[in-house]
């Protein structure tokens, strides 16, 4: 008989604060999502991450046609969109503010309705039923901020 040892599993490499944007959108930083939405230190980094990209993801897709206009007008990054929408607040530029708020909603929204509690218990099923609450209000949140992206209004409502 004979045995053969396979070598021993490589951990990943360590993973940085900064999840970077393509150079359009910028990049965003793990410690700020954590500290602006009070992720729980149970949850890695890596997996903070994976939400953080997933929330680029989405805010890019409901956002290509407005930036396929910017990038035909010659804008090469969201920090340099012109006029009065952009203006800077809280010293950074507005459209940065209201992108960066849609990430973070919807990698929240993602952390909350993936990080469930395993118990069985009452208790573990009303946690996790505030998890999902929490997501509800983490994807509405998103869609405020990028209808405010757009200058859009949050809500219509037609009465007959």
């Amino acid at each position: 008989m004979s045995f053969v040892a396979a070598p021993p599993a490589q951990d990943a490499p360590p993973i940085g604060d900064a999840v970077a944007g393509d150079g359009w959108w910028p990049a965003l930083s793990i410690t700020t999502f954590r500290a602006a939405i009070d992720v729980p230190t149970a949850v890695s980094p890596r997996r903070v991450a994976e939400a953080l990209l997933g929330g680029f993801i989405s805010v890019d897709r409901e956002l290509a046609a407005w930036r396929a206009v910017q990038v035909a007008a010659g804008v090469t990054r969201l920090q340099d969109v012109p006029g009065d929408d952009n203006r800077n607040l809280g010293g950074e530029p507005r459209l940065v503010v209201l992108w960066r708020r849609a990430v973070h909603a919807y990698a929240a929204a993602d952390l909350a309705e993936s990080q469930n509690d395993i118990s069985a218990t009452n208790d573990g099923r009303a946690r996790n039923e505030e998890r999902a609450a929490g997501a509800d209000e983490q994807l509405r949140t998103a869609t405020v901020a990028i209808r405010d992206f757009l200058g859009r209004r949050r809500s219509r409502v037609r009465l007959q």
